[in-house]
C-alpha cells in the first residue's frame, strides 16, 4: 500500500505545487484512490507531475465539506466522470465561518451536490469502500476533546437562528494495509474537527486491539497563517498526547497542522512525528 501527498501548504520539490488544502493519493488493493481534492485542480496537475495514474481512480472520499478539501473535485472528475464520491451526509448542510462581522460559506453548496448527484454516496456514520478500506465518524464523543475553533455556525431549521456547527460533515478513512487486519491500521482525517482523541477512540472501540500503524492529516491548529495558533496550545498538547498514548507507531501532520502546532506536537511526540509535504511517499 502506498500513500502519496499531492498536495498541502508546502512541497518537497520546487517543480511542484502547493497550496492551503488537502489531497491524498492512495494505492491499494490494486485499485486507486483520491482522499480529498485539495482548494483547486493543482492537486491533479502535481499528480501529473509525479506521473500518477489519476485517470485511473477507482473512487474519491472527501473527509469533510470544506473547499481546501473540496475545491479540486472538478479537476478529478474531468479525468474520471463515472466515479463514486464518498462524502458523509450532513455535508449537505449549508455551513459558514465568522469573519468579524462578515460570513463565509466553507464548502460546496447545493449546485455540487445536483452536479454530482448520480456519484456521490451519501453515508451517516459508517461506510465501506471496498474490503479493507472504511469510511468512519465519530457517533459518541466528549465536548473538550473537540478543536476549540468556534467560528463555524449553520443556521436552525427555521433558517432564521445561527447555531454552532457540529461537524456532523466529518469523517476518515480506516485502512488496513496487510493481509491480516489484526497486524494494525492507518487513520487518515482531513481536519479533525472533532479532535484527535474522539477518533482515536471511535476506531479503539469499533477494532479493539488492532495497532495504529500511522495517523495521517491536517490537525486544525492554524488558520491563514502557518506559524499561529487558531486554538490554545493546552489544546495541541493534549491531542499530542492522546496520539501518543494511543500507542500510534507514525504521525504525519500537515495542511491545518501548521508549523506552531507541528513544533508543539513535535515536544511530546518526538521522532514518532513528521511533516508530510506534498510530494512524499508513504509506503506501509
Amino acid at each position: 500500500m502506498k500513500i502519496v501527498c499531492l498536495i498541502e501548504n508546502t512541497a518537497i520539490d520546487d517543480n511542484l505545487l502547493s497550496e492551503d488544502g488537502m489531497s491524498l493519493f492512495v494505492e491499494f488493493g490494486g485499485r486507486n484512490y483520491i482522499i480529498d481534492a485539495g482548494l483547486t485542480g493543482k492537486a491533479i496537475d502535481n499528480a501529473r507531475r509525479m506521473r500518477l495514474p489519476v485517470d485511473e481512480l477507482s473512487a474519491v472520499f472527501l473527509t469533510h465539506n470544506s473547499l481546501p478539501h473540496t475545491g479540486g473535485i472538478d479537476a478529478i472528475m474531468k479525468l474520471n466522470p463515472k466515479i463514486h464520491i464518498y462524502l458523509r451526509a450532513g455535508a449537505k448542510s449549508e455551513v459558514f465561518k465568522k469573519n468579524g462581522l462578515f460570513k463565509a460559506p466553507v464548502g460546496q453548496g447545493k449546485a455540487f451536490f445536483k452536479k454530482y448527484a448520480d456519484n456521490l454516496i451519501l453515508f451517516n456514520s459508517f461506510s465501506e469502500v471496498c474490503e479493507g478500506f472504511y469510511l468512519a465518524s465519530c457517533e459518541d464523543f466528549e465536548e473538550k476533546y473537540i478543536n476549540p475553533d468556534r467560528t463555524y455556525f449553520t443556521h436552525a431549521e427555521d433558517e432564521k437562528r445561527q447555531i454552532p456547527f457540529d461537524f456532523s460533515d466529518e469523517s476518515f478513512a480506516v485502512i488496513f494495509p496487510k493481509k491480516r487486519k489484526a497486524d494494525g491500521l492507518i487513520l487518515v482525517g482531513g481536519c479533525f474537527h472533532c479532535g484527535a482523541a474522539n477518533m482515536l477512540e471511535t476506531v479503539q472501540e469499533r477494532w479493539h486491539g488492532i495497532p495504529i500503524l500511522a495517523v495521517i492529516g491536517g490537525f486544525h491548529f492554524t488558520g491563514a497563517n502557518p506559524k499561529s495558533l487558531n486554538c490554545p496550545a493546552e489544546f495541541v498538547t493534549a491531542s499530542a498526547r492522546a496520539l501518543k498514548s494511543s500507542g500510534a507507531e507514525k504521525i504525519y501532520a500537515c495542511h491545518c497542522t501548521g508549523f506552531k502546532g507541528f513544533d508543539l506536537m513535535d515536544e511530546i511526540l518526538g521522532d514518532r512525528i513528521q511533516y508530510l509535504g506534498a510530494g512524499e511517499a508513504l509506503e506501509f
